[in-house]
């Protein structure tokens, strides 16, 4: 039986899952590999934090999380497609490894990021075709 999400080896376990099953994407995977050519060493320990601020009241994150993604689409597009991929991705991960309260919310979470960083990177492709 799965358990939910209880421990930073929990947030360790499904960030780890999800990223290298991200890796191999048609979709997304080449953003990651090729566009941005993630230094994945420094980029999951910041996902631990990031997820375990979200999940479980963690204090180590530091950053501006959407940042990084106005960097990526200056150099090519991040597409309403990429982030429905990327949350599909999520949500198959910790479906695989985690149910309960905590994982729902991961989910929830995930959708709400997903959204809100569609919308305004959509919006902002708008704006320049406008100008």
């Amino acid at each position: 039986m799965k358990h939910d999400i209880e421990t930073r080896e929990d947030i360790i376990e499904f960030v780890n899952a999800f990223y290298g099953n991200m890796k191999p994407d048609d979709l997304v995977g080449h953003i990651f590999l090729e566009v941005e050519q993630v230094d994945f060493a420094k980029h999951l320990p910041k996902m631990y934090d990031f997820w375990e601020m979200l999940l479980l009241d963690g204090s180590n994150y530091r950053g501006a999380p959407m940042q990084p993604h106005f960097r990526v689409n200056e150099k090519t597009p991040l597409t309403p497609a990429h982030f429905d991929r990327w949350l599909e991705m999520f949500k198959e991960t910790i479906d695989s490894l985690f149910e309960g309260p905590k994982a729902e919310e991961a989910k929830s979470k995930a959708f709400n990021i997903a959204s809100t960083w569609s919308y305004k990177l959509e919006y902002l492709r708008k704006l320049k075709v406008e100008s």
